[in-house]
């Protein structure tokens, strides 16, 4: 994907050199070359239809100048739902990034790798030796900020503009509501696509000095980049207090169920039935420890049911696009599936925890149910934890659409 504006120059020189010399090393693909031309008036457009007539494989592409992700996201579109590719590269006409990289990066998909990364600040990574200080300082430390901020610290390149992306995780990003559609969309992508799981790798490139043309960088794009970066922090961070707070009304709601189970005497009841069955596995002998470990069970799940509705309705409620093609009673039953290891931890812990300590034990000169206290470093340290990535990962999948299994062609 080649976006373009006034770059007549530099297309009429990159379309055959990409052709005749780059794509003839890349085997086993079918490779093809889509401009986004966002109405240039110095005649990249007739360029582009000149190289059409010549080679089938080169695509055109026109749209409004709304900024370069805007480009971008028109060409992913277009590449994904018209021409079924199975990865796209993003890659610019002015020659800063070298053309002979391009194989690099195809080699390291068929690797197994998702997102490929073209890098400038690896070991064999370069940036333009024409550059002044002032940007090369603001281009490292861009980067470097937004490594800190969105913890990405595994990847060292977060703005290279020279990537390939398996088509299967960028169709899960939804690209048409991202922060920014000018250069800083990439942040997002990038930020995105990592917390979707993708296998990531960085490569070293060479980057350039533009030969001809004009930089597609705008001086408002730094303070768009910050804007992006604190953006997405501040929505995960949002997130992850919402989910401890809706965490901390489920744990009230399951000391009540708990409580009221084991006090009303059903616990003792269902207690009785479980030991009267032989369960040589089991080992059953303490019937306090049952009850209590069975009363801490309907208290987890009554936790599950409230956990589930706050979650869907307040915590989890951008995940707009899973809510269209999930129902509500369906995410209802996988949340309760998945929640069915946290239920069983608690159970066992309550159980395993009254056998060890009996009913109660004596804190601070004051004697407390023994089920209640060992509830919360359970919770804290493992339930809470568990939930959170099973409901990320596999409930809400935050903000993205379910993955696409569909093969692709190209």
């Amino acid at each position: 994907m080649i976006p373009t504006y006034n770059e007549k120059e530099n297309i009429e020189k990159m379309l055959p050199l990409l052709e005749n010399e780059v794509f003839p090393k890349i085997q086993n693909h079918n490779m093809h070359i889509l401009v986004a031309d966002d109405t240039s008036p110095d005649g990249t457009k007739e360029e582009v239809e000149k190289s059409i007539k010549k080679w089938s494989n080169i695509h055109l592409l026109e749209g409004k100048k709304e900024g370069l992700g805007s480009a971008y996201i028109r060409a992913m579109h277009y590449a994904m739902n018209t021409l079924n590719a199975e990865a796209v590269i993003e890659f610019d006409a002015d020659f800063q990034h070298d053309p002979h990289d391009i194989p690099r990066l195809v080699a390291a998909m068929d690797q197994g790798y998702d997102y490929v990364i073209g890098s400038r600040y690896i070991k064999g990574g370069q940036i333009p030796k024409e550059w002044g200080l002032n940007r090369k300082i603001k281009s490292f430390f861009g980067s470097l900020l937004a490594r800190i901020v969105l913890f990405t610290f595994s990847i060292h390149d977060m703005t290279s503009g020279f990537k390939l992306t398996k088509t299967s995780f960028l169709k899960q990003v939804d690209l048409d509501h991202l922060i920014s559609r000018n250069y800083a969309y990439k942040l997002q992508i990038l930020f995105e696509i990592v917390l979707l799981g993708a296998k990531v790798k960085e490569i070293p490139i060479i980057f350039y000095e533009r030969s001809a043309g004009k930089s597609k960088m705008e001086t408002n794009d730094i303070y768009d980049s910050l804007k992006v970066i604190f953006t997405l922090r501040l929505r995960e961070s949002m997130r992850i207090i919402k989910f401890l707070f809706v965490g901390g009304t489920g744990f009230v709601v399951q000391i009540i169920v708990q409580e009221s189970t084991i006090r009303t005497g059903l616990a003792i009841f269902l207690a009785m039935l479980v030991s009267s069955i032989h369960f040589p596995f089991l080992n059953v002998q303490n019937l306090g420890a049952v009850s209590n470990g069975i009363g801490a069970g309907f208290g987890a799940e009554a936790a599950i049911v409230s956990n589930f509705l706050f979650n869907n309705f307040w915590t989890f409620n951008d995940t707009r696009h899973l809510k269209q093609t999930s129902p509500f009673v369906i995410r209802a039953i996988k949340f309760n599936l998945a929640s069915l290891l946290s239920i069983a931890i608690q159970t066992f812990a309550v159980y395993l925890g009254v056998r060890l300590f009996g009913e109660n034990i004596s804190l601070f000169s004051h004697s407390l149910p023994t089920r209640i206290l060992i509830l919360f470093p359970t919770i804290i340290f493992l339930v809470i934890p568990l939930n959170y990535i099973i409901y990320n990962m596999l409930i809400w999948k935050t903000r993205y659409l379910k993955h696409d299994k569909k093969t692709s062609t190209h």
